[in-house]
């Protein structure tokens, strides 16, 4: 193609990429209004726009991509349909209750289950099968075909050890400002021995060593939100706006596509400040990802840490159950807490060399 032709080709991949990453998931906020308003789970609606990033990558490769024998029509298939399959089954769970808006009982005796848990349940089963697709998806298009579209596992090593640092610095995050606090009010056993009794029960040995598995069986979600961002969106936005603005404005761009989830599933009470405490983190946890991703080019080093800082959250507080991400109260003077914390913990990394680097960077995009 001539120049002209890849550029038109890259902006109606990139109108893809909008109209269904931003487009369609602010449109959902309609039938998720309607269903708060029901007091209904969004559970399976907030599930599926994690996977809208990536299928709007993927439309754009399956539509402005055609004569492309190096694009892998089976993997990016199967990001696009696993996210119908989601979109249709979160709409679903507001608008089409068989049972009735209240409970179904099961074939199991008189158990019974909220219709929502019951979409919930298709969905998570629906995201490991996909997961599954994905795999054999990714294994059957070889070496070529994933360079070319930049799912390849490049600089291994490093990535394991870059993912065990995220993993200390996100346990410093966490728990160093309580442990700080307990040191000054000299409250510290107490809060060593909290953290010990959650330590010693069962289910936090279990929920770690399930990490694993169940990264390999949800990993379609993670790579839903991490190939649309860091691997599409990055590179476009340092190549405008160059390596430190750029990263640090796709920061403020992913903060504000949680925008859906932030009024109507995170929070009830402080919308605003969930707001702006969403773009704070992801502008610095953005700058640590993107850092990752540069030293590495490997999509998947992003992914497991997207996994990681999604579930360890129910480990280190304990509660074992996603719940804990829901109706959350921020208060305010939080936000300047959030802002210096995720600052020195991730934020500092804006100013490693490898932000600092003038030669354009060649990834495919």
């Amino acid at each position: 193609m001539t120049t002209e032709e890849n550029k038109s080709v890259d902006k109606k991949r990139l109108f893809a990429f909008i109209a269904i990453a931003y487009g369609v998931s602010f449109l959902m906020m309609i039938p998720m209004y309607i269903g708060k308003t029901k007091g209904l789970d969004l559970t399976q609606i907030v599930n599926a726009q994690m996977c809208s990033p990536a299928a709007g990558v993927a439309l754009g490769y399956l539509l402005f991509m055609k004569g492309e024998r190096k694009v892998p029509r089976f993997f990016m298939s199967v990001l696009l349909i696993n996210y119908i399959v989601q979109l249709l089954l979160g709409i679903a769970s507001v608008f089409y209750m068989p049972f009735g808006a209240e409970d179904v009982i099961t074939l199991a005796g008189d158990v019974t289950y909220p219709m929502t848990q019951i979409y919930n349940t298709m969905g998570e089963s629906f995201l490991m099968l996909f997961s599954v697709l994905l795999w054999i998806s990714y294994f059957v298009a070889g070496r070529e075909r994933r360079k070319f579209v930049g799912i390849s596992n490049r600089r291994p090593v490093r990535g394991i050890f870059l993912v065990a640092v995220f993993v200390v610095l996100y346990v410093i995050r966490m728990l160093g400002p309580e442990f700080l606090e307990a040191a000054l009010m000299k409250t510290l056993p107490q809060t060593i021995g909290s953290y010990l009794e959650i330590a010693k029960n069962p289910l936090f040995f279990l929920s770690i060593i399930s990490l694993p598995v169940n990264y390999l069986l949800i990993a379609i979600a993670f790579l839903g939100e991490e190939y649309g961002w860091r691997y599409y969106l990055q590179p476009i936005m340092q190549k405008k706006f160059g390596l430190k603005l750029g990263v640090i404005l796709l920061g403020v761009v992913w903060g504000l596509w949680h925008i859906p989830v932030d009024t109507m599933f995170y929070t009830e009470d402080s919308v605003p400040q969930m707001i702006i405490g969403q773009i704070i983190t992801c502008v610095f946890i953005g700058i640590f990802f993107g850092f990752a991703y540069l030293k590495t080019e490997n999509i998947w080093v992003c992914v497991i840490m997207h996994f990681l800082n999604n579930n360890l959250i129910p480990i280190l507080t304990g509660t074992f159950t996603a719940d804990v991400l829901t109706n959350q109260h921020v208060p305010w003077f939080y936000l300047i807490e959030i802002f210096v914390l995720d600052f020195v913990v991730f934020g500092v990394f804006i100013f490693n060399k490898v932000y600092r680097k003038k030669k354009e960077r060649k990834v495919v995009v």
